[in-house]
């Protein structure tokens, strides 16, 4: 595990040997491997990285070349079947100098070219500088757990896992991408392939670049295979079990201590459970609780931490250590991102740190097999529009809305508020109103005039991805499913969960130097769970009906039954408290209107219908709150 960074002459003009640059972006992204530097120059290309040893510790160390010399390659990531290509590269006449998985990979692709992505089974991102062919290949991982970002300025094509690495490039130049800015206040994060700095872009998940002629293009080379099966329940049962229990014994092979990031929900419950058959001594599980109990799951964590007789470690998250996690968070952080259990996630990481170098999490879960309540509002939305709208426009909406303001977590006026505020959009739609803040429409009232003179304004949310509408990540072939809900968990999948979860995880772990491994997104589990009906997923009021089936010989009844509850933070009590100076100071008038982005009258109402509990605005305001942050560290 480790951070990668470079950059290529596109002229293929030699580099001078000076390695400063390439020392200065190494060093922004040392958090991502603390313990080795590795630096290379090449002819016209230079590749950097910093190193988290947890395979090979005494040989496997970075910039790493094949036997002549023609060929080098950095890395991030973990290569789960190794081992098993180790033995492919050995039979096809290559010799190994390292134990390590990167070297496999540079072997691989002597021997099949860009086609060595198809034998790959892990969390990747990697760059290959092929001498022979004067040519740069950059690559990702299927699902997008391990980043990678490029540019190109002035005539130098730059890449990096993190944007601060780009940034630290001298030619690099740091301008508000001000059409991006639609995308992040409506989804709470920023989607790839953009970025919210003008010219930078990040590779899609399961997509190369080649950079080569001084031209860039990028592809895609994986789709799931989506084919209709017939299975039934015990069949499917069978199944999910050997593919996620493989998918876990691969994710502990490790050279380093390894523990489990524990929540007290089904997915990392069910994780805990079958990766402690497959160790010797007790594992190690780490939990974190909230003195505010409508958010704490703490006790949950502690009763499957018994029931499989883990070691384990819970840590309490108070709202002032919110605040100075925030703090710390952004020195670290170069996009806004509205998730704030990024805070909770990030505190348990360093404290896991302390443990264990390597953890396992449950990310992937909830959209492969329908955990998010979410999916039972799209399923039952039909019962709502099918009665009179005397009855729901007349009596059941304006009582609903008239129910006094909870901010607890997930509270009843909160979700039933939420679901009519959407319930006449499509279901697309209405599903991104669910989860984001400021839908298209409602950003008019938002953003200035004069901003809103400049950018090239959205008007539909299949704009929010890419100009081609809900391809992107989802890729056409994939994107609709048979019923609503198969195609609103593909959604997630690729978008909710590769560009704000996966990003969360990514960078709260690595900031603390952890590396985190996510077993529900192997990609034979994926494929698998893809292809399986609907009605093994979510029946009747039950979701993750077949998790909580296979979970049921191995945890308790009571955490089987319980249902989800998210991984929440009270954002909109510590508004109110501990994060109101900083409210007071980036939300004020006179910051509002100097910056000239947005319209104060607007974000005032915001902030008087969440101060006088009028309304719950958690959503928009800390959306707004984690925009202002970051935008005062690059442009004030």
């Amino acid at each position: 595990m480790c951070g990668i960074t470079g950059y290529l002459n596109l002229n293929n003009e030699p580099l001078g040997q000076d390695t400063h640059v390439l020392s200065t972006m190494c060093s922004s992204i040392e958090h991502r491997g603390p313990d080795e530097r590795g630096m290379r120059i090449i002819g016209p290309a230079a590749l950097g990285m910093t190193r988290l040893s947890i395979i090979d510790l005494q040989t496997g160390q970075q910039p790493i070349t094949n036997e002549d010399g023609s060929m080098w390659i950095v890395f991030n990531g973990e290569i789960y079947n190794y081992q098993e290509l180790q033995e492919r590269v050995l039979k096809n006449g290559h010799k190994l100098a390292t134990k390590s998985d990167t070297e496999t990979i540079i072997h691989l692709y002597e021997d099949y070219g860009i086609d060595c992505l198809q034998y790959l089974e892990g969390m990747f991102a990697f760059a290959i500088w092929d001498s022979n062919k004067q040519r740069l290949v950059l690559a990702r991982d299927r699902m997008g757990e391990k980043p990678l970002h490029w540019s190109v300025f002035e005539n130098q094509f730059i890449f990096s896992s993190e944007l601060k690495a780009i940034l630290a490039h001298p030619s690099a130049k740091t301008v508000l991408n001000e059409d991006v800015l639609q995308q992040y206040l409506a989804l709470e994060y920023v989607p790839a392939p953009f970025s919210l700095f003008k010219s930078i872009h990040k590779l899609l998940p399961a997509h190369y670049a080649i950079v080569e002629n001084g031209q860039v293009k990028t592809k895609n080379y994986w789709q799931p295979e989506i084919k209709q099966i017939d299975i039934d329940e015990d069949q499917a049962l069978v199944q999910a079990e050997k593919l996620l229990s493989k998918s876990i014994q691969l994710r502990l092979i490790s050279d380093v201590p390894l523990g489990i990031f524990l929540s007290g929900g089904i997915d990392s419950s069910l994780i805990a459970a079958m990766a402690a058959k497959n160790v010797s001594g007790n594992l190690k599980t780490f939990s974190i609780g909230f003195s505010d109990k409508s958010f704490d799951e703490s006790n949950h964590a502690q009763t499957v931490a018994k029931h499989i007789g883990s070691d384990h470690q819970c840590f309490e998250f108070d709202p002032h250590l919110a605040f100075s996690t925030m703090t710390e968070l952004w020195n670290v952080l170069d996009e806004p991102i509205a998730d704030a259990s990024i805070l909770p996630t990030y505190c348990l990481s360093k404290m896991t740190k302390k443990n264990v170098t390597v953890a396992l999490a449950g990310e992937g879960g909830d959209e492969l097999f329908g955990g998010y309540p979410t999916y039972l509002a799209h399923k039952y939305m039909p019962l709502w529009q099918s009665m009179p709208r005397i009855l729901t426009e007349n009596m059941l909406i304006p009582a609903f809305n008239s129910l006094p303001v909870s901010l607890n977590n997930l509270s009843f006026d909160y979700k039933v508020k939420r679901f009519i505020s959407a319930a006449n959009k499509p279901a697309v739609e209405r599903h991104l109103a669910w989860m984001g803040s400021f839908p298209l429409h409602k950003q008019h009232e938002l953003l200035s005039d004069p901003l809103k003179k400049r950018q090239n304004t959205l008007t539909s949310e299949k704009q929010l991805f890419s100009d081609n509408g809900y391809e992107r990540a989802i890729m056409p072939d994939f994107a609709a499913g048979s019923d609503i809900l198969e195609t609103i968990m593909r959604l997630d999948l690729s978008t909710y969960l590769a560009d704000n979860l996966l990003v969360k995880s990514d960078r709260a772990s690595m900031a603390a130097s952890l590396e985190v491994r996510l077993p529900f997104l192997a990609f034979p589990l994926v494929e698998f769970a893809l292809n399986l009906p609907t009605s093994l997923k979510i029946k009747a009021l039950t979701t993750k009906y077949l998790l909580r089936k296979l979970a049921s010989n191995d945890l308790p009844s009571n955490i089987i039954k319980r249902p989800k509850k998210g991984f929440g933070i009270p954002v909109g009590k510590w508004l109110k408290n501990e994060f109101k100076p900083v409210v007071n100071e980036l939300l004020n008038e006179s910051f509002i209107k100097r910056q000239g982005l947005f319209q104060w009258n607007y974000i005032k109402t915001l902030l008087d219908d969440h101060e006088l509990n009028l309304a719950d605005r958690r959503k928009e305001l800390w959306t707004l709150l984690m925009f202002q942050w970051w935008w005062r560290k690059y442009f004030v």
